[in-house]
């Protein structure tokens, strides 16, 4: 298959990166929080393998453990906060998120 072909098939308008990082995540407006982990993310997206079946259209916030640390070995955070747009479950609970917002935080490195 040629490049342009492959470039072709994908549709999505931002590249997606393979991070796989574990996450946090509440869905806003009610008490429902749970875990997980990225399976991939873009600018605008990304899709979490988490530990239930979220519908579409629910708010979320989500706490990303970024892989990198700071140069004082301080963690870096990644918050998410958009709304699911499509969920399936398939032995793993799979929900796509858009994203609408996001911010990095730094958690102070302690000896």
């Amino acid at each position: 298959m040629s490049s342009n072909t492959a470039t072709n098939l994908e549709r999505r308008a931002f590249q997606r990166f393979g991070i796989e990082c574990d996450v946090r995540y509440r869905v806003m407006g009610i008490e429902v929080f749970g875990k997980g982990k990225t399976v991939n993310v873009s600018r605008c997206g990304a899709l979490l393998a988490i530990d239930r079946l979220l519908s579409a259209g629910l708010a979320v916030e989500v706490e990303m453990d970024w892989p990198a640390k700071m140069a004082d070995g301080g963690s870096l955070k990644l918050v998410l906060r958009g709304q699911i747009v499509r969920s399936e479950k398939n032995g793993v609970a799979l929900a796509a998120m858009k994203i609408s917002w996001y911010r990095f935080i730094t958690e102070v490195h302690r000896p």
